[in-house]
């Protein structure tokens, strides 16, 4: 399976909880896949916006913490772990009607843990910056036993 049709069926397995990923990111575009890399695309709509018609900056974290998780999965992952540490910096601002691309990849896997970086940009502007790490050593077994089951099939 293509690392962008994997990653297809592990948000659709987010999406399917209902939570708060399903109400804030549910027009999320995952466009493009690679070993440890995803890109997704995000339109600005109003239900994203602060109270002064920004981006909100809640919805940039959580687009950190998707991305990250996103990134995990394109290393071929089909658990993404659990959040340990999320840092965001915020560069500039996006407004209602901007696109959003969300630039993740995955720059260690290890037993224990995953370090990912995210980028936000509107056009070439970057809006916001992040850091997600990720406990991991539950999702490896996860995986492990989802490939095994796999190949009984």
């Amino acid at each position: 399976m293509s690392a962008l049709n994997h990653c297809k069926k592990v948000w659709t397995n987010f999406l399917s909880a209902g939570g708060f990923d399903m109400q804030a990111l549910a027009g999320l575009k995952l466009v493009s896949a690679s070993k440890g890399k995803i890109l997704c695309e995000l339109q600005v709509e109003k239900q994203h916006l602060n109270r002064l018609g920004g981006c909100h900056g809640g919805l940039l974290s959580t687009i950190v913490d998707i991305g990250g998780s996103l990134a995990v999965a394109a290393e071929d992952m089909h658990g993404t772990g659990v959040s340990t540490d999320l840092n965001i910096s915020f560069v500039s601002g996006a407004k209602l009607g901007d696109k959003l691309s969300i630039d993740s990849r995955c720059d260690k896997i290890g037993g224990t843990l995953a370090y990912t970086t995210v980028e936000i940009k509107v056009d070439d502007k970057i809006v916001a910056l992040g850091r997600h790490t990720k406990y991991v050593r539950l999702a490896h077994k996860a995986n492990a036993e989802a490939k095994h089951a796999q190949a009984s099939e």
